[in-house]
């Protein structure tokens, strides 16, 4: 499994939200046609790959993003209660994300972004950074003979 497809698969499980996977392109034009409230996924920027012992393990730079409708010319107060439910929802998320055990456990500081007018659709929400690091990695010692490992590796993740 990539780390979108347990990103997804933990998303799932969470009742009454959809789920996006993209670019802020693309989210901006597939947000037209989503039910809210929604979860974003953007396309990870940059991240890490560690190496340990033939194990290797991702960890993407991850933008998640919590999202739902705002009245058009919404005041504070209103959009305030919209904003601490998109805070509810990513703090489910980080709580399904250390209990799904994919992941190393997320702890201490998790910052997070107001945004609003930031997609053609009329939405609020807020979007946490973080960096997703596996916990359990893919097992590839190098050498030369394991290039067919490699190989069906690539394809699988296509």
């Amino acid at each position: 499994m990539t780390v979108e497809q347990k990103i997804r698969s933990i998303v799932e499980d969470m009742e009454g939200v959809s789920y996006v996977f993209d670019d802020w392109s693309r989210v901006n034009l597939k947000m037209d046609k989503l039910k809210l409230p929604a979860v974003i996924n953007i396309l990870p920027p940059s991240g890490n790959l560690e190496y340990s012992k033939g194990v290797f393990k991702d960890a993407p730079n991850c933008a998640i993003g919590f999202a739902d409708i705002a009245q058009l010319d919404f005041d504070g107060a209103e959009n305030d209660a919209t904003i601490d439910r998109c805070k509810s929802m990513a703090m489910e998320f980080i709580a399904r994300v250390n209990n799904s055990k994919f992941f190393e456990p997320l702890q201490d500081l998790i910052h997070y972004s107001v945004f609003y007018n930031k997609l053609n659709r009329n939405i609020t929400g807020i979007i946490i950074e973080l960096s997703l690091k596996e916990n359990v990695g893919v097992c590839v010692p190098y050498n030369p003979k394991y290039k067919e490992i490699f190989e069906k590796w690539r394809k699988l993740l296509k």
